[in-house]
Formats: structure tokens, C-alpha cells, sequence
């Protein structure tokens, strides 16, 4: 495990910078759409911010995977196909540690500290995972998402699975689509046989 966080902090150190980073994106699109009162817009424009953040969770990581691949064939690293769920766990520590806080200010909201937690917990979580504010938003049940404890332990769970999907895939070197197609020197047989 020491070895782990020697060798992996700085990735999901690069993952929690990015989370930041898109976070303050989907919060300003989502104050943009707050302010003309359109929960349509709000709630696309959320989701635009989530699905290009899941976008650059997965090219990170694919391409971690696929480099730790070469180390792996030449027998430099273990197999590990866990590496992205364990990377991506590290990186959403402080969410899960937030959704802590606010579940304990909701269980004991008479006791003035933890009332105090709940509240610094929810809005520090609001920051750091600002692209889900407008799908936060939604009434659900009478009330808006953010309102639900469970909704904070599932905000970090899109970006786990997909951080451990792109490992495995990386490692595996499998592509979906051309965008993931690290780019090399060297022709397709398609592109030789049109040639000919």
C-alpha cells in the first residue's frame, strides 16, 4: 500500500486538480442557466459539464493504462487491472470525507459542531463537484437532489467507474472510437493497400 501511494498519488492528485478545474465549469454554467431561470438548460448544460469531465477522466487514464501495459509485457510491473479503481478511490477521498460530513449534520443537526460540519461538508462538496449542480437541482419526492444525503456518496461514483474501466481498457489497449487511438508514425494496412 506505501508503494501505491508513492508511486499513484500524483495521478489522482492530477485527477482531483481536473475535478476542480471542471467544476468550476459546470458551476458557472450552471449559475449562467440559473440566472435566465431555465431548469431544462441548467440540467443540460450539467450534464454537457459531467460528460466532458468524464471524457478527461477516461483519456487520462486510458493512457496510463496503456503505458503501464508496456511496463507490465516487459515484466517491469505486476499485472494490477485495479489500479484505475484504486487511483480514482484515492483521488475521491475528500468527496466521500464531505458526504460524511453532511450525513453526520443530518443525523445530529441539534449538536451545534456537527450541524457546523454538515454545512462546511456540503458546501466544500457543492465546490468541488460543481458540474452536478444543476442535476442537484432536480426535485425529487417534493424536494431538490441536494437535499438527499445519498446523493453525495453517489456523485464520485460516475468518475470510479469510469476511471476503472479506462485502466483495464487501457491496459488491454482496446479502443472505442478513433479518439483514443494514441498516434503513431506508422501506416494502417488499409491506408497501404489503398496505395496500391
Amino acid at each position: 500500500m506505501k508503494n501505491f501511494f508513492r508511486e499513484r498519488s500524483y495521478d489522482a492528485v492530477k485527477l482531483l486538480v481536473m475535478q476542480c478545474a471542471i467544476s468550476m465549469f459546470g458551476l458557472v454554467l450552471t449559475l449562467a442557466c440559473g440566472m435566465i431561470d431555465n431548469d431544462t438548460l441548467r440540467t443540460g448544460c450539467s450534464v454537457f459539464a459531467i460528460l466532458f469531465y468524464l471524457f478527461l477522466v477516461y483519456t487520462g487514464i486510458w493512457d496510463l493504462g496503456a503505458k503501464d501495459a508496456v511496463s507490465v509485457e516487459y515484466g517491469h510491473r505486476e499485472y494490477q487491472p485495479l489500479t484505475g479503481l484504486w487511483i480514482a478511490l484515492l483521488a475521491n477521498s475528500l468527496n466521500f470525507l464531505f458526504a460524511i460530513g453532511i450525513l453526520l449534520g443530518n443525523v445530529l443537526p441539534d449538536i451545534e459542531l456537527f450541524s457546523n460540519i454538515g454545512g462546511g461538508s456540503k458546501l466544500c462538496s457543492l465546490l468541488m463537484q460543481g458540474m452536478y449542480t444543476g442535476l442537484l437541482a432536480i426535485r425529487v419526492g417534493g424536494a431538490n437532489l441536494n437535499t438527499y444525503v445519498f446523493s453525495y456518496f453517489l456523485i464520485p461514483l460516475p468518475a470510479i467507474i469510469t476511471s476503472t474501466a479506462a485502466y483495464y481498457f487501457g491496459l488491454k489497449n482496446k479502443r472505442f472510437t478513433r479518439l483514443f487511438e494514441l498516434k503513431t508514425g506508422k501506416k494502417s494496412n488499409k491506408d497501404n493497400k489503398n496505395r496500391k
